[in-house]
C-alpha cells in the first residue's frame, strides 16, 4: 500500500493529465537559445515545463504560469548553487541535465519497472507527457517535445521495432524506433533540453537525455506505445492519392469499422484506401473521387 501511494503521489507532482498552460504569443526557444531572464519576461510551455520540474523537485511553489519571473528566477539560482552550478539564473544545457537527474532521484527507486516485463508506453500530446507502465501500473512519467505544427506526431497504437546506443548529434544517447509507416519516427533525447515541453521535433518523441537512458534499459523490442491526441483539432484537410499521416490513418480505421475499407489502417492513402473513399461518397450521393472532403468527413461523423 505505501508503495502504491508513493507512486501516485510522485505522478501527481508530475502533472499526469494536467496540460501546460499556452499563453497567447508565447516565446518558444530556438534550437540553440537556452532559457533566461530578459524584458520583457520570457514565457511559453517551455517556462511552464520548467516551472513543473522545480516543482517536482521540491525548488519552485509559485503557479505554473508559464512566465520566466523572478521567483523562477530566483529558484533556479538556488537549484544551481546546491547543485554545484554558477548561479546564473540562465537556464543552459548544463542545468537542464542535472534537473533531469534530479527528477529521476525523486522518483521512488522500489516503483521502477522491471526490465522488459510487462511495460507499456502512453505518450499523451494534448499534455505532453510519456508515462511508463509496468505490470498495469504507472511508474514513471516524463515530459516530453513532440511534433511542430506540420510535422505533427504520428497517434495511433505502435511498438518499438528497434533500439540503438550509439550517440547521434541532435538526437541524444539513445534511439527507440518505432513501427510508424509513415516515416522514421522514434523516441530519443535532445541536445536542446529547453524544447522539452513544445511541440518542436520533426514528429518524434523527444525526451531529456537522462530520461531515455532510464527508459531504454526498461525497453524491449515489441514494447507497445500507444500515442494519444486528436489528429483532427486543427481542421480537416482534403485529403487523395500519397496524402499520409494520422489523419488518414483515422480516416481508415472509420471506414474500416464502417465495412469499406479492408487492409489495416497504416496512414498511407493508397490503392485500397482509394478504393473505399469512393465506395463511401458513391453510397453515400457524392461523386465517386477518392478524395476526403468536409462532406466525407461530416458522413464519417469526424
Amino acid at each position: 500500500m505505501l508503495r502504491y501511494t508513493l507512486v501516485i503521489l510522485f505522478l501527481f507532482l508530475y502533472g499526469l493529465g494536467h496540460p501546460l498552460p499556452a499563453p497567447a504569443g508565447e516565446h518558444r526557444c530556438g534550437e540553440n537559445e537556452p532559457v533566461q531572464l530578459t524584458a520583457p519576461f520570457h514565457r511559453g510551455r517551455d517556462i511552464a515545463n520548467l516551472q513543473q520540474c522545480l516543482t517536482v523537485i521540491g525548488y519552485f511553489q509559485g503557479k505554473n504560469s508559464g512566465y520566466y519571473d523572478q521567483p523562477t528566477m530566483r529558484a533556479v539560482c538556488r537549484f544551481q548553487r546546491d547543485h554545484g552550478l554558477t548561479p546564473t539564473g540562465v537556464v543552459d544545457q548544463a542545468t537542464w541535465q542535472a534537473l533531469s537527474l534530479a527528477m529521476i532521484a525523486r522518483a521512488v527507486p522500489e516503483a521502477a519497472p522491471s526490465p522488459h516485463y510487462d511495460l507499456f508506453i502512453l505518450v499523451n500530446t494534448e499534455n505532453l507527457t510519456l508515462t511508463v507502465f509496468s505490470r498495469g501500473q504507472p511508474v514513471r512519467q516524463y515530459p516530453v517535445a513532440l511534433g511542430r505544427p506540420g510535422s505533427e506526431t504520428p497517434t495511433g497504437q505502435w511498438k518499438v521495432i528497434d533500439k540503438s546506443a550509439e550517440y547521434v548529434p541532435g538526437m541524444g544517447p539513445r534511439w527507440l524506433g518505432l513501427n510508424i509507416p509513415t516515416g522514421t519516427f522514434g523516441i530519443h533525447g535532445t541536445d536542446s533540453p529547453w524544447s522539452i515541453g513544445t511541440f518542436a521535433s520533426a514528429g518524434c518523441v523527444r525526451l531529456h537525455n537522462a530520461h531515455v537512458l532510464e527508459l531504454y534499459d526498461w525497453v524491449s523490442e515489441g514494447t507497445p506505445v500507444l500515442i494519444l491526441g486528436n489528429p483532427l483539432k486543427n481542421g480537416y484537410p482534403v485529403l487523395y492519392s500519397g496524402s499520409c499521416g494520422s489523419v488518414v490513418q483515422e480516416v481508415q480505421r472509420t471506414l474500416h469499422r464502417l465495412g469499406y475499407y479492408e487492409d489495416k489502417p497504416d496512414g498511407v492513402f493508397g490503392t485500397g484506401t482509394a478504393r473505399a473513399v469512393s465506395r463511401f461518397r458513391e453510397k453515400h450521393g457524392l461523386s465517386p473521387a477518392a478524395v476526403v472532403d468536409e462532406p466525407v468527413y461530416r458522413l464519417l461523423g469526424l
